[in-house]
């Protein structure tokens, strides 16, 4: 980065330093720690780049030049580049030539935790970061909300919020055993727009990780470790080293089911092969299914969510049904030993290839999903005319084919045998010719000997 004269640079400082900080209001960015920003120079007509010099204020009024390094690069257009963002870096900044001024306000947003717990609570925070550590928040068009994985609002009795302002929150959560490798995302949005998205992933000590999966798919379970000892994984505590099936393939350090069915639902441990066999990783998995049933007179479908709990299924657990007909009839939540299920009856007049989907939640948000697609058996059968014709025609090409080549072989055949009778005919006839004509000969021979002893 080029700079001013030393004694130019002075000179901006002391009118900054009598004068304050810009009044001007700058342009916001937002970014995550560990993010890649370009700070643009709003100065228009900038000659050379030469000219221009990036100023940064710290917490307290303080002012420093921006120095070149790894992380911090003057671009082509004078803007400046932040690479491996860290939260010193969250400040006002101010991109100077001559008495032109543009002004930039990085802020990041940061998710932490408040350790050590107490009670068995977890409490997170979600700050925008004006400087390192919170500032309050002075602009009305930001805003901070939690939610879940999926994008879904945190909701139920254990969730507690505290919004001292806009740009900090608190999220309080009672924990629970399955709270361990949990995702917790806060969104900070500007008039309405999410501008960025910070995810924080929690542990709990001897936790569970809740692993939800469709039947008929593959689920990759996750030690979330590596060891110099190698893994081993067990089902119900049962080591599966010995029992390890075509569908069940460790990879790396995972565990990858290819087919998942119901029976596959249950208790995993991801373990070290060998020293102290120290835990590494502990999954509940569930699987969720759709089965079908018509009655008996065909007046309608009848298709059942069920979803298959490791062990007793939660009570914070959810099934939803959605698409199709929207007046079909639905059954309340059934919980069947360690299941839970739900039941819609779809009429006779369902439309064609309507596609039926079954989801499970926890605590509102969305885990996983099972798709049912039906067919009218009405329409059935003019489905089958084209597949059907197909088939026929190929059937047909294929015996035209064989018996014509049955055919050109049996004339082939009957060619040769001709051509050779013809032959051996032709080879009797050609000596009775020639003794003909031998004969024919000896006798004129003769009778011209004959006359002319009689002259």
């Amino acid at each position: 980065m080029n700079y001013p004269s030393l004694l130019g640079l002075c000179l901006v400082f002391l009118t900054w330093a009598s004068a304050g900080p810009p009044t001007a209001e700058p342009l916001l960015m937002f970014a995550l720690e560990g993010d890649t920003v370009t700070l643009p120079c709003g100065i228009p007509s900038i000659k050379s780049c030469s000219s221009v010099n990036w100023l940064k204020y710290g917490q307290y009024g303080t002012t420093a030049s921006v120095a070149e390094d790894r992380t911090h690069v003057l671009l082509w257009d004078c803007s400046l580049k932040i690479t491996h963002s860290v939260l010193d870096d969250a400040c006002l900044y101010s991109c100077v030539s001559g008495t032109h001024i543009s002004n930039v306000s990085l802020q990041i947003l940061n998710v932490t935790e408040s350790l050590p717990r107490k009670d068995d609570i977890i409490e997170l925070h979600c700050i925008l970061n004006t400087f390192k550590g919170y500032v309050p928040c002075k602009n009305k068009e930001i805003l901070i909300k939690w939610s879940a994985e999926d994008d879904t609002p945190i909701s139920g009795d254990r969730f507690t919020f505290e919004n001292s302002s806009d740009c900090f929150s608190k999220l309080i959560i009672k924990e629970k055993q399955t709270d361990h490798h949990r995702k917790w995302q806060c969104h900070l949005t500007q008039n309405g727009e999410i501008k960025a998205t910070s995810v924080y992933t929690t542990t709990v000590t001897d936790g569970l990780q809740e692993v939800f999966g469709a039947v008929g798919e593959s689920v990759s379970l996750s030690c979330g470790h590596t060891s110099s000892y190698g893994v081993e994984w067990a089902k119900c505590e049962k080591p599966l080293m010995h029992d390890i099936t075509s569908d069940m393939v460790p990879q790396d350090t995972s565990l990858v089911i290819s087919k998942l069915t119901a029976l596959h639902a249950a208790d995993y441990k991801c373990s070290e092969a060998t020293g102290q066999h120290s835990v590494l990783n502990k999954i509940r998995l569930h699987t969720l299914d759709v089965t079908a049933e018509s009655a008996p007179d065909g007046e309608y479908l009848n298709l059942t969510c069920v979803l298959t709990c490791a062990k007793e299924c939660d009570k914070d657990f959810n099934l939803s049904w959605s698409g199709g007909d929207q007046k079909a009839l639905q059954s309340r939540l059934m919980q069947v030993n360690n299941t839970l299920r739900k039941e819609i009856f779809l009429p006779d007049g369902l439309k064609r290839w309507d596609e039926i989907t079954c989801s499970v939640h926890r605590e509102g948000a969305l885990m996983a999903s099972k798709k049912w697609r039906t067919v009218n058996p009405l329409q059935t059968p003019a489905w089958l005319v084209l597949p059907l014709g197909l088939l026929i025609c190929v059937a047909a090409g294929v015996v035209y084919m064989k018996r014509k080549h049955n055919k050109d072989a049996a004339n082939e055949q009957s060619s040769i045998g001709m051509t050779h009778v013809y032959e051996v005919i032709r080879a009797e006839e050609e000596p009775q010719q020639q003794r003909q004509s031998n004969t024919d000969t000896t006798t004129t021979t003769s009778l011209y000997h004959l006359l002319q002893a009689v002259n």
